[in-house]
């Protein structure tokens, strides 16, 4: 009830993937309360009278939740959900075997809680009763609340999670394919239709692979899977810089496959095709020479630039060239030799937002960075011999990372302010 009422009137909540994010709002809401009510037990305004009887309610209600689950908490709940005895059906054992850890997991968390509550409502009533001192509170309370994060941070993160790099298996053997691949130190990609492309991990662990290795992906290449490289067109095939093919021969046997017509990383093209929808342009790459031909959207190209930052005819000459020079995630950069100003496509994905591109360090504007057959990306150069650069430079990052800094500088102000002005009271 509580996810749909956000749902339905929070906006972008929908956005996210589960239904979980809500246990966010109890995560930052109930530390805050604990704080808030610790303010008021130190606080001098408050009776020590107000002070031990709120100190009585709250244990007796808390504590006798967990005294009651600690005690009877196997007995409350079923422990049981429809998916358990779907399983079940099908692996003898698997019922009881999840009941009884569950089970356990319950009682060992309720336990826990009950002996916590019990030790910090001890410490507070020493307090209350000034056996203790409130330093010494503090401390018991900081000591204490270390001592139940990294209990439970130690169930997600725990030693078996820092082991050394050489001492990690590998989820994949290399066969002997993969280690003839891996002899080439070029920059390029691989297809290995013999596994099916789009779920075979072994690939994208070795190689860079048109397949990737995840079911997310974007929709625009999912798009292009379904209509060309799935059906083993190679104007598609060759434009994604895919140098090697694994097959499979006559007797089913993985074969591996030289493409020596891959267009490489990126190249010059002298031609353009305009279409007029989407549609339109992923239909055209049926029938191009991707390696002199470009295809623009004529719609995006309309709403998106100015009438003269279209592409015009270019020459391109025998010694035009574009070498890969540094190739990261987050950043590319190329050589360009052209002795005529050239339109190049690059075999990455265009992405409208977050992506600079520079030319010899100066940005290009924009709406001059164009998407191209669908996917890709491609800019205009200039004649001559230029650095080329592609930065992951969002805007959102910086927005959130100073956001993010002003948030903990509030966060730090909040309890010094806080003690001034206990300190001013105590003074005056």
């Amino acid at each position: 009830m509580i996810t749909d009422f956000f749902i339905n009137y929070f906006p972008l909540y929908n956005k996210f993937r589960a239904v979980s994010s809500i246990q966010v709002i109890a995560e930052v809401a109930i530390p805050l309360l604990g704080i808030l009510g610790l303010k008021e037990l130190l606080s001098a305004d408050v009776s020590k009278e107000t002070k031990l009887k709120a100190l009585k309610l709250t244990t007796i209600i808390v504590g006798g939740f967990a005294l009651l689950f600690t005690l009877l908490g196997s007995e409350l709940f079923s422990f049981i959900t429809p998916v358990d005895i779907q399983i079940d059906e099908q692996i003898d054992g698997f019922l009881d075997a999840i009941v009884a850890d569950r089970q356990t997991l319950f009682f060992d968390d309720s336990l826990r809680t009950l002996i916590l509550i019990s030790i910090l409502a001890a410490g507070l009533w020493l307090f209350l009763k000034e056996k203790i001192n409130q330093t010494v509170l503090i401390i018991g309370f900081a000591v204490l609340l270390l001592f139940d994060l990294v209990n439970v941070d130690r169930r997600y993160v725990n030693d078996d999670y820092f082991t050394s790099a050489r001492k990690v298996s590998r989820p994949f053997k290399a066969t002997a394919i993969d280690k003839e691949i891996l002899k080439d130190k070029g920059h390029y990609r691989v297809a290995n239709f013999n596994k099916g492309l789009m779920a075979d991990g072994s690939t994208s662990y070795f190689h860079n692979s048109i397949g990737g290795y995840s079911a997310v992906k974007p929709r625009r290449y999912q798009e292009l899977y379904d209509f060309h490289i799935s059906k083993g067109n190679m104007e598609v095939i060759n434009m994604l810089n895919t140098k090697y093919i694994i097959g499979a021969d006559e007797n089913r046997q993985p074969k591996l496959d030289v493409n020596t017509n891959a267009n490489g990383n990126a190249w010059f093209v002298q031609n353009f095709k305009f279409v007029n929808s989407a549609d339109e342009e992923i239909k055209a790459l049926d029938s191009i020479n991707t390696k002199t031909t470009a295809i623009f959207n004529s719609y995006e190209f309309r709403i998106s630039f100015k009438p003269d930052d279209g592409p015009q005819n270019y020459l391109v000459d025998s010694l035009a060239s574009i070498n890969i020079i540094e190739y990261k995630t987050n950043y590319f950069k190329y050589d360009s030799n052209n002795s005529n100003n050239g339109f190049a496509v690059f075999s990455e994905m265009h992405y409208a937002d977050g992506w600079n591109a520079y030319i010899d360090n100066q940005m290009i504007i924009p709406r001059n960075l164009f998407r191209v057959n669908y996917v890709l990306r491609g800019i205009v150069v200039p004649a001559g011999k230029h650095t080329i650069e592609f930065k992951f430079e969002p805007s959102v990052i910086k927005t959130g990372s100073t956001i993010s800094l002003i948030s903990y500088g509030l966060l730090l102000l909040l309890p010094i302010g806080w003690f001034l002005i206990e300190k001013k009271k105590n003074v005056s």
